[in-house]
């Protein structure tokens, strides 16, 4: 049927001329009768005929016997004016085979066929070699005596190899209804929650020990290393590589050191305990962070991808306008309106919405009116550059006829590509603050003990909490401009920071108020946060620094993290409290002008608040 104006042997036409336009290794004509009409491009350079050669027999004399068939259909599909897309394998000159990617149009007023020809044979090629690596990869898994497995996120079995079967004595049909925690002796579960906890984290293990428990009950000891997966930074599986360790195990009960190992693998468990909490406020960070990153990024990611559109049609534009000869005063004008575009992108007028809307809707108006309708698009920017119709019926005065539609093209493409110029900029620089931030409240690069700037560390940590806090929380700085800096390890002493804030903002809920106070005391600094949540029971804010001690549900708390800030604290030197009622609970920290010479680990208090 007819297409913008088009008849209906002109489309066909028009639509095959595009195609031929496209970037292609090959074209040719193919009639109706089968045979190739015209072929131009590197024909000879891909498959080593010529052109001639090629006009002397029909199409499907050169594609492998096994493609012919799909062919012949496909290019009768695309008799009636239609396009069909396809691949097959090509004959060579020298016999060999190589895949090409068709693209098909019908001009059935020609009796033929116009195709435009990409060769694909270095991707097959490399698709056929990444192929063959994973079942090289595949066979060499089989084929190990090691146990192999990958553990999904709910405890299943994503893939074991053979040996897993032969050693545990489960069939493959089974494998669907088990989960880890089912081979795995019971004394080993909460190890290996541990584990997997902190593989989720991004840690890996190069040596890892469980008691592994077949089908018959037997058990048997395995060591191996266990590593994650992540997609997209989202955590996918736990891969592990285990061998039974039996026959080392047995040997190793005889020793008459069992006793120290086993004191040695419990203190190994509470260090790593400990780690855990660590790790998680690691992961709740990088959580925030990833939130706070991926806005500016996206936009800097989404004005790149628009950018290019933009650019390459003001360039079209302004091309079609210098090979029309536009005349200097013309192009004088619009080298000015572009300038415009490029200084109003920070501070255009900003309408209302319904007014915007009506001022788009007569500017469309106006375009349709002058033989424009495709530059439909063009009316939002034309807005944000301040013109109405008014203001383009002078622009469309100063401009030759034929040249308005490249002038309103180029125009609105200019403004478009410098507003999202500026929209990549804003991105990339607040992605460039939250990566400083992030670099400060680490002390990356600086020594373990540094002369800290206690505010400094304490706004690193609330831009670090801010995708928590911005939910609803208001943050109030009092600071003393008096405050010494001080002598301590600043990444030790941001932790600190981000336990409590982060336990007031989870004790608020998304909503309330966090106030944070400094001031200059006994030489040091004392810091005071403060939240209006419901408080901490009496009977329990005595205990809230012990080890293993919390308020939260199970699975969201350890109960380690006060009490790894207590040991901080006190191991610089200094001094922490709560005190807590409801609508007010204050976490006080007073901290030396400089950390002690020998650090020493102190006993958890009984119970501790401020008078």
């Amino acid at each position: 049927m007819p297409h913008d104006g088009l008849g209906i042997d002109a489309w066909p036409r028009a639509v095959a001329a595009r195609l031929l336009d496209q970037s292609a290794d090959l074209a040719c004509v193919v009639g109706f009768d089968g045979h190739i009409q015209e072929a131009t491009g590197e024909w000879r350079e891909v498959l080593g005929w010529s052109p001639g050669q090629l006009l002397t027999r029909p199409l499907t004399d050169f594609v492998h016997p096994d493609d012919a068939t799909r062919t012949v259909e496909k290019l009768e599909s695309a008799r009636e004016s239609t396009v069909a897309r396809f691949q097959n394998r090509f004959l060579a000159a020298d016999q060999s085979t190589r895949w090409l990617s068709w693209t098909v149009v019908g001009i059935p007023g020609e009796q033929c066929l116009r195709a435009v020809i990409r060769d694909l044979t270095p991707q097959h090629d490399a698709e056929m070699h990444v192929r063959e690596s994973e079942q090289r990869y595949l066979d060499l898994i089989e084929s190990a005596h090691d146990i192999v497995q990958s553990i999904l996120p709910d405890g299943h079995f994503g893939f074991v190899n053979r040996a897993w079967h032969d050693l545990l004595g489960y069939g493959p049909e089974e494998l669907a209804g088990l989960t880890l925690f089912d081979i795995v002796a019971e004394v080993d579960h909460n190890h290996c929650t541990l584990l997997i906890g902190q593989i989720m984290s991004g840690k890996s293990f190069d040596r890892v020990e469980v008691t592994f428990v077949a089908k018959d009950g037997h058990t048997f000891p395995v060591e191996g290393n266990a590593t994650g997966r992540f997609r997209d930074g989202v955590f996918v599986a736990t891969h592990t590589f285990f061998r039974d360790v039996s026959d080392r195990k047995q040997t190793e009960a005889l020793q008459a050191a069992y006793q120290r190992q086993l004191e040695e693998e419990v203190a190994e468990r509470s260090a790593a305990l400990i780690q855990s909490e660590k790790l998680a406020t690691l992961g709740r960070l990088s959580a925030g962070l990833a939130h706070e990153l991926n806005n500016p990024a996206a936009a800097a990611r989404r004005g790149a991808a628009l950018l290019e559109g933009a650019f390459t049609k003001t360039c079209a534009a302004l091309l079609t306008l210098a090979q029309a000869a536009q005349d200097p005063t013309e192009a004088g004008q619009l080298a000015e309106l572009i300038e415009r575009a490029a200084s109003q992108t920070a501070g255009a007028d900003r309408l209302d919405p319904v007014s915007r809307g009506d001022l788009e809707d007569d500017v469309e108006t106006w375009l349709a009116e002058h033989g424009l309708d495709e530059s439909w698009d063009a009316a939002g920017p034309l807005v944000d550059l301040g013109l109405d119709p008014e203001s383009l019926d002078a622009l469309a005065g100063s401009f030759e006829p034929a040249h308005l539609g490249s002038t309103i093209t180029a125009l609105a493409e200019a403004r478009t590509a410098y507003g999202l110029i500026a929209q990549i900029g804003h991105g990339s620089a607040r992605i460039s603050e939250i990566v400083g931030a992030l670099k400060d409240y680490s002390y990356m690069d600086r020594a373990s003990v540094q002369d800290v700037d206690v505010h400094e560390g304490l706004d690193g940590t609330l831009v670090m909490l801010q995708s928590k806090l911005k939910q609803g929380i208001e943050v109030v700085r009092d600071y003393d401009p008096d405050v010494p800096r001080i002598e301590t390890l600043g990444s030790e002493l941001n932790q600190v920071w981000t336990n409590i804030i982060d336990n007031a903002a989870d004790a608020l809920g998304g909503s309330g108020s966090l106030t944070i106070r400094t001031r200059a005391e006994r030489e040091g600094v004392a810091v005071e946060i403060e939240d209006d949540g419901p408080g901490i029971d009496p009977a329990t804010v005595g205990k809230v620094f012990d080890p293993f001690f919390t308020t939260k549900p199970p699975g969201q708390g350890t109960g380690l993290g006060l009490n790894i800030v207590f040991n901080m604290i006190r191991g610089t030197g200094g001094t922490i409290d709560v005190h807590s009622v409801p609508g007010c609970t204050v976490f006080r920290v007073w901290l030396p002008p400089r950390r002690p010479v020998s650090d020493q680990t102190p006993e958890a208090p009984s119970a501790r608040g401020l008078p």
